[in-house]
């Protein structure tokens, strides 16, 4: 029996080729490697937004697809945090459609009622399990458990499995509680499970947490922190997306200075400088390396400004007055202009470093607090108006 293989649903291809990732990529060829062999295995992927989180899991669904894997790719989303099994429903229920009732029988054991359970998407409005489920609910919910785990098993036989699980700081408690379960069987299938988050929201999810260290104290799981690119993979992606070295030298310490490395970041400028003609090819070559300044756009503005919705009261008021210093602000200057009690500013700001919103140096004797990207202080100092920014200046001035 050969299952069917999902192509539908992964994401479309970025502007950008893929740079900077060779030894993450070497490193999940080396998973599905693993798990051809019966060592299955589970692996968090975390990383702030935009660090190209999706883009990796992408490029590892291309090659299990190349290899002819079955792939399910599912996605959390902040307004389905209430319904059991989303995320898992979101990538098994596609794959399980496309089987035929004697296929999906046969993985099952005859268990459909107990899928469907599960996944109501696959409850009999479409022929499938057409019994009730009924008993007592803890063993209910243990057998629910365990015969989605034997139905992994038993189509891993047949053709390796990758479950790509996106966003998980938006999973509902019942994703978590399945993949921490499946997690653990793990070992001797050829699957692979794959979650993604922000680490940035990880900490909004009650169950994330104990999820990871849950599975990492088990052995049955590891962690991987995406990080930015570097400059020279910045360069790299000019190179082999434009065909430019020598004459954009200037323009990637610009580009890299502003977005830090962030691939979303860098895609979206650079797609708003050619959709404004300021990056034009003319005869096969590209041109307009010399722009000296960078606007931001609004894709990224609005993801930034919503980053920081999430602040509390003071958290924001402190960022706010940082934007406008707009250099390094000294811990004494924030401490001044705010006029917020030093328990009440330390709180803000350790809010702020945790949303990746300040980091905290040093500066000869003093602590200064600087944006972690330079587009942060720009989308808050833009969000502030020009009355309001009017008023914190002076207030600025005259603190200081």
């Amino acid at each position: 029996m050969l299952l069917p293989m999902r192509a539908d649903t992964r994401p479309s291809s970025e502007l950008l080729p893929l740079v900077g990732r060779d030894s993450e990529l070497a490193a999940l060829r080396a998973l599905l490697d693993a798990a051809e062999s019966g060592s299955g295995a589970t692996l968090f992927l975390a990383g702030e937004g935009g660090v190209g989180k999706s883009r990796l899991a992408a490029a590892l669904a291309d090659e299990a697809m190349r290899r002819g894997w079955t792939t399910a790719i599912g996605r959390a989303y902040p307004v389905e945090s209430g319904v059991p099994y989303a995320v898992f429903a979101d990538a098994m229920v596609p794959v399980l459609r496309a089987l035929d009732d004697s296929a999906l029988t046969l993985l099952t054991r005859g268990g459909s009622a107990e899928l469907a359970a599960l996944f109501p998407a696959l409850a009999p409005g479409d022929g499938r399990g057409r019994r009730a489920v009924a008993g007592d609910p803890a063993e209910l919910k243990t057998r629910l458990l365990w015969n989605f785990a034997q139905l992994l098993a038993r189509w891993s036989a047949k053709q390796p499995l990758l479950i790509v699980l996106e966003n998980l700081q938006w999973a509902d408690s019942a994703s978590l509680e399945l993949m921490h379960f499946v997690a653990r069987q793990l070992a001797p299938m050829r699957v692979v499970m794959l979650g993604t988050y922000n680490e940035l929201e990880r900490d909004q999810s009650a169950g994330l947490r104990p999820t990871e260290k849950s599975l990492v104290s088990l052995g049955a799981a590891t962690i991987w922190r995406l990080m930015p690119l570097s400059r020279a993979a910045t360069d790299d992606l000019l190179r082999e997306a434009f065909g430019v070295d020598a004459a954009a030298r200037e323009f990637a310490a610009l580009l890299f200075g502003w977005t830090r490395g962030n691939p979303f970041f860098l895609e979206e400028v650079l797609t708003a400088l050619v959709a404004q003609g300021r990056l034009y090819e003319r005869d096969g070559v590209w041109h307009g390396w010399d722009a000296g300044d960078l606007t931001l756009p609004s894709s990224i503005r609005e993801a930034l400004v919503a980053r920081a919705s999430l602040l509390s009261v003071h958290g924001r008021a402190v960022a706010d007055f940082a934007a406008v210093i707009g250099t390094r602000a000294s811990y004494d200057a924030l401490r001044s202009v705010s006029e917020l009690a030093p328990e009440a500013l330390l709180a803000a700001l350790d809010e702020l470093q945790r949303a990746h919103i300040l980091s905290e140096g040093e500066a000869g004797s003093s602590v200064v607090f600087d944006f972690v990207h330079p587009m942060v202080r720009d989308a808050l100092y833009g969000e502030l108006g020009l009355a309001r920014v009017g008023q914190l200046h002076a207030r600025v001035a005259e603190s200081l």
